[in-house]
């Protein structure tokens, strides 16, 4: 899991600014323009490159550098480290530090600090720190692309020019392309599979290379024929069930709301306050004030008192030679307001005030 990360000169983070996760779900608020994709990235670009137990205890820190330097251009999708770099409004040198934690791997033993600077590319990013130890868990990034449709495509492309692809795609379809395993799913994890079963009626299931929705007394139903936004949950669900997402995995969710109703949101956030007691790390972007409010009411639930949150609210600079406003709580009234979730509001006050004719409905 990710604890820590310090940024300076990173895209849109000019100046220095420091976040604090926790282990069960954080929550990355903000509107378009805002910097909230590229925070989400550099985490699981982080936690990629960090989640590899079996790699040496001492290993080199060149060859490090080189696959650290790889992940970050492939997960931002750039061609450059310039790209990533706030150059317009500094000097081009980007720092970056992060404390990682796992099992048999307490907080404090897997620190990393590394730099880049713009117009430097291929010696260009230079760790100063290494983790004494690397994480035996992995990293899951959920984009709003839905990958169970290309999946068959990916997958033939992938193995050829896998450089050439999303990364977040192509490493969803490698992880689904994973058998499960031996080990029972846990009691808490087997629960979210069920939630999702439920919104399906019915079960997902790979055949023949193709996903496919079975439902009781009916043909299996291919997959581009189900919504987007139940073939994102479909993932997640196929993901837990073959062991890729289990107890200790870093889950980076992009959005989750994306082209689901509203009426479908209580069952999303429970989904994701259940992976969080099952022990996964759950990081989400969204700009959907109905999300937010339910995730609040349900946060407050018995059932969901021992969830660690925490809320980042990102709000777009004021102008070209600033950064983004950064604000962080414990609750959504501690971070500072959202321009995006403002207009929301401040729409609803305006239809509850009109004055409506006898007979015209509210």
């Amino acid at each position: 899991m990710i604890r820590k990360l310090a940024v300076e000169g990173v895209t849109v983070f000019p100046q220095r600014e420091a976040f604090h996760f926790v282990p069960g779900v954080n929550i990355i608020v903000g509107g378009n323009d805002s910097g909230k994709s590229h925070l989400m990235k550099l985490c699981y670009a982080i936690s990629k490159w960090g989640c590899d137990g079996n790699r040496r205890e001492l290993p080199e820190v060149w060859a490090e550098e080189k696959r650290l330097r790889r992940d970050l251009l492939r997960v931002f999708g750039t061609h450059q480290l310039t790209s990533l770099t706030a150059r317009n409004r500094g000097n081009g040198q980007a720092t970056l530090q992060a404390s990682l934690e796992g099992h048999k791997v307490p907080l404090g033993a897997a620190e990393l600090a590394f730099h880049f600077t713009a117009g430097q590319e291929e010696e260009g990013l230079h760790i100063k720190k290494l983790p004494q130890r690397f994480l035996s868990e992995n990293a899951v990034f959920i984009s709003p692309r839905e990958v169970l449709s290309i999946y068959p495509c990916y997958m033939q492309a992938g193995k050829r020019y896998p450089e050439l692809l999303d990364s977040a795609s192509w490493e969803l379809c490698r992880a689904l392309e994973e058998e499960p395993d031996s080990t029972p799913i846990p009691e808490a994890l087997r629960y979210v599979i069920k939630q999702i079963e439920t919104l399906f009626a019915g079960k997902l299931q790979r055949i023949n290379g193709r996903f496919y929705l079975q439902r009781l007394g009916q043909e299996p139903l291919e997959l581009n024929l189900i919504a987007e936004g139940f073939k994102r949950l479909g993932t997640l669900g196929l993901l837990i069930g073959n062991g890729t997402v289990r107890a200790g995995t870093s889950l980076f969710w992009d959005e989750p709301e994306m082209n689901l109703n509203t009426s479908h949101l209580p069952l999303l956030v429970s989904i994701i306050l259940g992976l969080c007691r099952a022990g996964v790390q759950v990081m989400l972007t969204t700009h959907s004030l109905f999300l937010l409010r339910e995730l609040v009411i349900q946060l407050a639930d018995r059932l969901n008192s021992r969830v660690s949150r925490k809320f980042f609210g990102l709000q777009p600079p004021g102008n070209s030679n600033s950064g983004v406003r950064t604000s962080t709580g414990d609750t959504l009234d501690e971070i500072d307001h959202i321009d995006s979730l403002e207009a929301e509001m401040e729409q609803a006050d305006r239809y509850l005030n009109m004055n409506f004719e006898p007979g015209e409905q509210a």
